[in-house]
């Protein structure tokens, strides 16, 4: 059940599944604490919000959408916070991808330096200047563009490192086997040079892991954590970390830490971002898995924990933390998945199953209080058509405390399944 992040095919997929909770007249309740801070129109602000939104200090947001616009190649927005909780957003294009080359973004993050970074359906991994002076125009520089063979291909999401340079992960290309790849962007020592690329590291597909579909987190080390969708020992996914060298321009130290087994209740092909908490666990989702008798014996999900050995050269401890009924809790969980200071992991399901008219669920984990081991699942808000669809990217933390992000379809115009939206969550 691989959900790739093709943003044209979920975003089909999604309005048929809006469509038809239209015309069955859904009408859950909507939650107090979910607010839809803006509605995208098609042209020219642009529709299919993808990703998670980028986070500036003084709270505003940046995010892509990857159709849409003049010219119907997406575009890059910034939603202005307001003043006061509860207040109106304003939200700006700052970018209009003309096509010939600059086509359909699929994310943006936020730079040390103000500049948004991001990657298009090209292969491009591009930067977009902040004008010099309020209300002037961002300027688009393509920083690098994969060749889709040996640089790899299909990039997920980018990460900033300490040092300044860009770093992600191609689902496709690499070796001979077309298994993906990592690799860093290096920032030039004067600004106007070219960003050298260099892969880090190229996937074998077994037993080091295939398609690293949801791109590298970085630990507070320094080390670079990610997931594989295949490969491993059993060739349905893995976790690894990938270590850096301790002399400069040495080689990655790659380093499996789990392989999923079909045998341990089904819990395969992890296709999220992992996180970290406070203490160095490691948090993920897979698709499937859990309870065996949702979604048609696949299972619709799971939140899992991998911590560290207590023991140098000792395993990493697999738990299964949570299991996705589908009931009113949604399926496929997926997406980022955030941490509040007590240690509530916040997230988002993409799917449901059982036709309750809704697609997707936000949800909070807390851990387990006093003698029990169990962690409890609180839904925050279902994603109802035709408010609001697909949630795909996950979650953020913004302004006055509170989650954001976006759908891909809900809202107003782009034939009543609507053009998708931008979300505040009050956890």
């Amino acid at each position: 059940m691989k959900l790739r992040r093709d943003s044209t095919l979920i975003a089909y997929a999604l309005r048929f599944l809006v469509a038809v909770a239209v015309l069955a007249g859904t009408a859950l309740g909507r939650d107090a604490a979910f607010r839809t801070i803006y509605k995208f129109r098609g042209s020219p602000d642009g529709w299919d919000a993808v990703g998670v939104p980028a986070v500036a200090k003084n709270g505003d947001l940046y995010g892509v959408t990857f159709n849409g616009g003049n010219s119907d190649e997406g575009t890059v927005f910034q939603l202005t916070a307001p003043q006061t909780r509860g207040g109106v957003w304003k939200e700006a294009v700052l970018y209009d991808f003309p096509g010939n080359g600059q086509q359909s973004p699929s994310l943006v993050i936020l730079g040390p330096d103000g500049n948004l970074y991001g990657v298009n359906s090209t292969l491009t991994i591009f930067e977009l200047k902040a004008p010099a002076l309020p209300g002037g125009a961002w300027k688009y520089v393509s920083l690098h563009t994969l060749n889709g063979n040996s640089d790899g291909s299909a990039i997920q999401n980018l990460v900033f490192g300490a040092d300044g340079n860009i770093y992600g992960a191609t689902e496709l290309g690499g070796n001979s086997c077309g298994c993906g790849t990592v690799f860093e962007l290096k920032r030039p020592a004067q600004n106007g040079r070219k960003w050298p690329f260099r892969v880090l590291y190229s996937f074998t597909g077994k037993p080091d892991g295939n398609e690293p579909f949801a791109g590298v987190t970085f630990d507070q080390l320094g080390n670079l954590f990610g997931t594989t969708f295949r490969g491993g020992t059993n060739d349905w996914g893995a976790v690894f970390r990938l270590k850096p060298p301790t002399k400069r321009g040495g080689a990655w130290t790659e380093t499996v830490l789990y392989s999923f087994d079909p045998n341990n209740n089904d819990i395969i092909s992890p296709e999220g971002p992992v996180t970290f908490d406070s203490s160095g666990n490691l948090y993920g989702t897979t698709p499937t898995g859990g309870d065996l008798n949702c979604a048609g014996g696949f299972g619709c999900g799971v939140v899992y924990e991998l911590s560290p050995p207590t023991e140098k050269g000792k395993d990493w401890t697999f738990t299964s933390l949570y299991a996705f009924q589908d009931g009113n809790d949604g399926a496929v969980p997926g997406g980022y998945m955030v941490f509040d200071s007590r240690r509530n992991l916040y997230g988002a399901t993409q799917q449901t199953g059982r036709g309750n008219g809704y697609s997707g669920a936000a949800f909070r984990l807390s851990p387990p209080a006093g003698e029990t081991s169990v962690w409890t699942e609180t839904t925050l808000h279902k994603f109802i058509a035709p408010d609001d669809a697909g949630c795909t990217g996950g979650l953020t933390w913004g302004r006055w405390g509170h989650l954001y992000g976006v759908t891909q379809l809900g809202g107003t115009g782009c034939q009543g399944l609507g053009c998708g939206t931008a979300f505040e969550l009050r956890p």
